[in-house]
């Protein structure tokens, strides 16, 4: 029977279409992985998240979800409540916390949760992790916490990235990695049980890490967990003591069994005696926190009272239910083998002395350092002013020689001026002219309101200005007289209106005030101004007074409001160069205001 073209076709695609179906039922499917969230539960204060990828950052509210890559901050007193991914852990965060939610991925069936703790202290909760490969993992700058199902607290310095780790409930174990000379890494772990702490400076600090873990020392723990942390220890009394009463069950079979399970943690338990002061310690964890939250003020009494009575409520067991007037103190030695901790104590101290001796020969070093810098800066200095004087001997032998060559062209030299004798005027006719300044009040009227002239006299020569700095002192019962923002200031006798630029201000101490007033020429034509032949105003300044102690304005009494003038100095231009000079200030530059 013969087949049509188009019977073909449709018996090819037939044939593909069944190909493709047996195919996808023979390779083995690819392994799906999923991204999970965390959704804030709760939140006081200022929390704002930061997108991943992003730079904008947002208010946060309830309910929101955080994906991988997002990061949480938290402001001062404030906090957060996070849930991960439908209640696989709980992770509150204290005050001035930043958080980044690194990794919330599902591969294979298997959880990766990852939080990356750059500051800031929180509280992780973490429920039992259903598989075997489940992960949950906290880091920071110094070390990496990871968990299988527990609580524990973490707190992280800013500055220095200096980490404490104290465990609730739980095993917690504590890693860092090394760089190596090499390039290979290194990496060191211990493990913690309840009532122990980590502290860690760095991350090479040490490659026994089982050097740093210690008992919990309660005082450093209440100063680093926040109030809406240690509500959270609290009101999780109830899953604390169960994970940690199959802790103790879990150890008293060991011990029946004569089998000892060495988990290289430094918590010591070889018999029963040693297993009840660790039970002890344990069942009195949450009161000793609470207790010593109410001792630093941390929670206040009645709402402590309240947090307690919410946290009994999930208890069955009336022995189990906390009173804070039944909490026994810590066992300090309860899992503490004494020969071991004698041996843990002497390396340790190796180590800080090894740390310190360190530290001194970095010193030792920043100040040889330091030494060779002021060394060469001398040398350097010194060879600079070696440079200025030589330059400065040839600019002044220069200078002499062209003097000599034009006295020389002339034909006459210059006589040395006599004492009186202007030095500017070979005659010797006019006297040597001293710049002077003075004060010429006006009358003050009904209104307290007078005007203040100063005048300048004699600034010649190398004293003609191109500008004037005025400072003058009063009491704090004279004012300025202003119009709007503007003194009523009026024009100079001395600087031309069209060329000059002036500038007035008024400071005060509360009991002393004082006036600043500067004055100058601009522009390429502007030049020094000679003042001569008497007495010239370089400006009038607008005053009012009142009596101490009175809002009205009133008569003001001789003798007692006086304005000084502390110091003047002007500006000379001499062709691209300008040299300021003081003028002294007489001390009888004064004024007194009269009625």
């Amino acid at each position: 029977m013969g087949v049509t073209k188009k019977s073909f076709v449709s018996l090819f695609l037939s044939f593909c279409l069944v190909f493709s179906l047996v195919s996808a039922l023979l390779v083995k499917p690819v392994d799906a992985k999923t991204v999970r969230v965390a959704v804030i539960a709760a939140l006081t204060g200022d929390v704002t998240i930061k997108k991943g990828g992003g730079s904008k950052s947002y208010d946060a509210y309830e309910s929101m979800s955080l994906n991988q890559g997002d990061t949480v901050y938290t402001g001062a007193s404030s906090s957060v409540k996070l849930n991960l991914s439908n209640g696989d852990a709980d992770v509150t965060l204290g005050e001035n916390a930043e958080v980044n939610v690194s990794d919330l991925n599902t591969s294979d069936g298997n959880k990766k949760s990852k939080l990356k703790v750059w500051a800031g202290s929180l509280w992780v909760k973490v429920k039992s992790l259903a598989g075997s490969d489940d992960e949950f993992e906290v880091e920071t700058p110094t070390a990496v916490m990871g968990v299988r199902g527990t609580q524990f607290f973490v707190t992280v310095d800013p500055k220095t990235g200096a980490i404490k780790m104290a465990v609730g409930a739980g095993k917690v174990s504590a890693t860092t990695v090394t760089n190596e000379a090499d390039s290979t890494q290194t990496s060191s772990i211990t493990y913690l049980y309840p009532t122990q702490q980590i502290s860690l400076d760095s991350r090479d600090e040490t490659d026994d890490m089982s050097l740093k873990v210690d008992f919990l020392d309660l005082n450093d723990f209440i100063k680093n967990a926040s109030p809406e942390i240690i509500k959270e220890i609290i009101l999780n009394k109830a899953e604390i003591d169960k994970e940690n009463e199959e802790f103790i069950a879990k150890k008293k079979k060991e011990i029946e069994d004569g089998k000892l399970v060495d988990d290289k943690t430094s918590l010591s338990v070889k018999n029963q005696a040693e297993l009840d002061k660790v039970k002890q310690n344990l069942d009195n964890l949450i009161g000793n926190i609470a207790k010593q939250a109410l001792a630093e003020n941390k929670v206040d009494k009645e709402s402590l009272n309240k947090i307690i009575e919410q946290a009994n409520a999930k208890i069955d067991k009336q022995e189990k239910k906390l009173d804070l007037n039944n909490v026994k103190d810590f066992d300090k030695t309860a899992g503490v083998d004494a020969e071991k901790e004698k041996i843990k104590k002497e390396k340790l101290q190796n180590l800080i002395d090894d740390k310190l001796k360190k530290e001194l020969e970095e010193a030792k070093k920043q100040e040889e350092l330091k030494n060779k810098l002021a060394a060469a800066l001398k040398v350097k200095e010194e060879k600079e002013k070696k440079i200025y004087e030589e330059k400065k001997a040839a600019e002044e032998k220069a200078k002499a020689e062209a003097e000599a060559r034009l006295k020389e062209q002339d034909g006459t030299k210059t006589p040395a001026p006599n004492p009186g004798e202007n030095p500017g005027n070979s005659g010797g006719a006019d006297p040597v002219l001293t710049p002077s300044i003075s004060l010429a009040p006006g009358s003050v009227n009904s209104f307290g309101e007078f005007n203040l002239n100063i005048n300048l006299s004699d600034f010649v020569g190398n004293n003609t200005i191109y500008g004037v700095e005025l400072h003058l002192s009063y009491g704090s019962n004279i004012y300025l007289n202003v119009n709007g923002d503007h003194p009523w200031v009026s024009n100079s006798d001395i600087f031309s209106q069209s060329n000059s630029a002036d500038h007035i201000k008024e400071y005060s101490n509360g009991l002393q005030k004082e006036l600043v007033y500067a004055v100058t020429n601009f522009g390429p034509n502007s030049n020094n101004v000679e003042v001569k032949n008497g007495a010239k105003k370089l400006v009038t300044i607008p005053f009012y007074g009142h009596s101490v102690g009175t809002t009205e304005v009133s008569a003001i009494s001789p003798a007692t409001y006086t304005i000084k003038v502390e110091k003047i100095v002007i500006v000379h231009k001499n062709g691209v160069d300008v040299q300021k000079v003081e003028i002294p200030v007489k001390p009888e530059t004064t004024v007194t205001l009269l009625q």
